[in-house]
């Protein structure tokens, strides 16, 4: 493999005519991605005790197209397939994913805009950072939004997602769920392309499997949530939403000794930083509930704040990013055992390459470390990888 990615990109370089970009059919403009990615992994099942290394061959196959009906409606689509190789147990950790999203932005009366998303994701990645053992899974997000002026500088949003999550291994089938959310915002226009916002979402839980113990849905929930924020220009050369909120859970069935009644303080930021010309820091930061299954906590909550930050020299691109994540069970697994409480750690590196305007390559190490008052939880990983992309 190492050969095969020396060769295609020493071709490409010589030969700049095998670049087919702007690929336009009936009036939609079509754009091929491919790309080629191996790595070594140190830890592939993300364990404390004797940990497996192997070689990954990650290729990925896919296409993006966009077709504008007039000046008032634009349809997006996308769809990219990944096989994974691995070089330990290949029967087992192989895998087949399967990418796929679809978008569209309609300009209606009275400057309203709507937007329609369709996410769907087949893949065997971990869903959330508690999970180290990879499980084929399906995911599907639908969502409906619009925004749309009041009088004067007010405005009103409204939204609807329905996001659908089905394992196909019996691991992890009682994660099966599917919740509703519904939600409405006021926002007000500080400047032109500034505005505060309110809202709330009211959320439908809902579990396919029932509670092995109690033979009841005991992880079906509702819950409130009342958000307050801030979007756009938030300062010089820096853009981005920050919002902070509370969510309000209730269970209607008993699970052990947890509460029925949760509320938690959340917030959100994504921020984009450009100090320089060609230099860029991103954040992002996010305090929420994530649903599980370990012991008699039907959640957890999550507290992560990422930063990463890309500087442009040449053809050269080198970035550097680092995150950190507790993650606090709100029940204990027994009488007498303690609250899980978890650290997560990331940091990475990567230096990236533009041999063509439309063709790529780059290199990146990424270390992982997790650090729990469960022990047995615990672990390192070391990942570094050679990857070679091409946009057409």
């Amino acid at each position: 493999m190492k050969n095969i990615i020396i060769g295609f990109v020493l071709l490409a370089a010589a030969q700049p005519a095998l670049a087919l970009q702007n690929i336009k059919i009936g009036g939609v403009d079509i754009n091929p991605v491919v790309s080629v990615k191996q790595s070594y992994d140190s830890n592939i099942y993300l364990q404390k005790l004797q940990p497996k290394s192997a070689n990954i061959n990650r290729t990925a196959f896919g296409v993006n197209a966009a077709k504008q009906f007039g000046s008032k409606l634009d349809l997006k689509a996308g769809y990219m397939l990944e096989l994974l190789t691995y070089s330990r147990a290949a029967s087992i950790n192989n895998a087949v994913h399967n990418n796929a999203n679809v978008e569209l932005n309609a300009k209606l009366p009275r400057n309203t805009a709507l937007k329609f998303t369709d996410v769907f994701t087949h893949t065997s990645d971990q869903a959330t950072s508690e999970l180290t053992a990879r499980a084929k899974r399906l995911q599907n997000n639908i969502g409906v939004s619009v925004d749309s002026p009041l009088r004067g500088n007010f405005g009103y949003g409204i939204d609807v997602q329905h996001i659908y999550n089905n394992y196909d291994s019996t691991t992890y089938d009682m994660l099966d769920r599917s919740e509703v959310l519904a939600g409405v915002s006021v926002n007000y226009k500080l400047q032109p392309k500034t505005k505060v916002f309110l809202g709330y979402t009211y959320g439908n839980l809902t579990y396919d499997k029932k509670n092995t113990t109690t033979n009841t849905r005991a992880n079906n929930a509702v819950h409130n949530d009342i958000d307050l924020g801030i979007t756009g220009n938030l300062g010089p050369k820096l853009v981005g939403t920050v919002k902070a909120g509370v969510q309000m859970r209730n269970y209607s069935k008993d699970l052990a000794t947890a509460k029925n009644d949760a509320t938690t303080a959340g917030y959100s930021g994504q921020l984009q930083w450009k100090p320089l010309e060609k230099t860029e820091v991103i954040y992002y930061g996010k305090r929420g509930n994530v649903e599980t299954n370990f012991g008699n906590s039907r959640f957890y909550t999550s507290t992560l704040n990422d930063i990463s930050a890309s500087r442009e020299v040449n053809k050269f691109k080198v970035g550097v990013g680092m995150s950190f994540e507790t993650v606090q069970y709100p029940e204990r697994s027994s009488a007498t055992a303690a609250k899980r409480f978890d650290h997560n750690t990331n940091a990475r590196l990567t230096v990236d390459y533009n041999i063509q305007k439309w063709l790529k390559a780059g290199a990146g190490y990424t270390y992982k470390n997790r650090s729990s008052n469960y022990s047995t939880n615990d672990y390192k990983d070391n990942v570094v990888g050679l990857e070679v992309k091409g946009m057409f």
